[in-house]
């Protein structure tokens, strides 16, 4: 019998399976997490204190570590499930911290060359995300990168049509189990999503420098808000 979790907005998903099942339900995966490894990689010291907001199980950070081994790597994430596996990933690897946290809560402590997110933002209220944005820029060293994995609207309703539909055809292309994709639907129905120009503008309204788009495939994208 399958295990089964509370169905309470993030853990509606089955840590076990959370990594295997990222390519067949998410479009262009590798491009838009490579993006965000390569930016900040481009944009960091060797070894740099990065915070991983929404981290999950890790595989945003395990991404990061792989590029700049030498990293110091804070991740966060509201779901003890989640951080049960990013623990185990990261059991034998120095300069990781797991820790649980919403991401309404205080950031941790200390200066950060890099904070990362993961398809984890879209879950809050649009006040929150501006908050939130405030508070990266206020937490980030001169010369930092926030970069961010996630989950856009169509600017148009015509638009974010094209999204689902390019959405389930990459689902439908790749063979996902259909119960997956099913409870895919389901927990999109927790998703606030709003679209990329709003997002950049609310970076732009936080203090950062300069912001860009790095990667995008339909409803999914990479951006990322440079700090002085």
């Amino acid at each position: 019998m399958a295990q089964t979790f509370e169905i309470k907005g993030n853990d509606l998903w089955d840590p076990t399976t959370f990594d295997a099942l990222r390519r067949q339900l998410i479009p262009s995966f590798d491009l838009i997490y490579e993006a965000a490894v390569r930016t900040v990689a481009a944009t960091v010291p060797t070894a740099p204190r990065v915070l991983d907001l929404g981290a999950g199980t890790g595989l945003l950070s395990a991404a990061i570590l792989r590029e700049l081994p030498e990293s110091e790597v804070v991740l966060v994430d509201r779901s003890e499930i989640m951080l049960t596996q990013a623990r185990s990933r990261f059991a034998s690897q120095d300069g990781v911290t797991v820790q649980t946290g919403d991401l309404t809560d205080p950031l941790p402590e200390g200066g950060f060359d890099a904070v990362v997110s993961g398809l984890a933002i879209h879950h809050l209220s649009h006040t929150d995300k501006r908050d939130l944005f405030r508070r990266i820029r206020e937490a980030l060293r001169p010369g930092g990168v926030f970069v961010n994995v996630e989950q856009v609207q169509g600017p148009l309703p015509h638009l974010e049509s094209l999204y689902d539909s390019q959405h389930e055809l990459h689902v439908i292309r790749e063979q996902a189990p259909a119960r997956e994709w099913a409870a895919g639907r389901e927990r999109m129905k927790f998703d606030v999503c709003i679209d990329l120009e709003t997002q950049l503008q609310w970076l732009r309204d936080a203090g950062f420098r300069s912001v860009d788009c790095l990667a995008k495939d339909f409803r999914f994208a990479t951006y990322a808000g440079w700090v002085s």
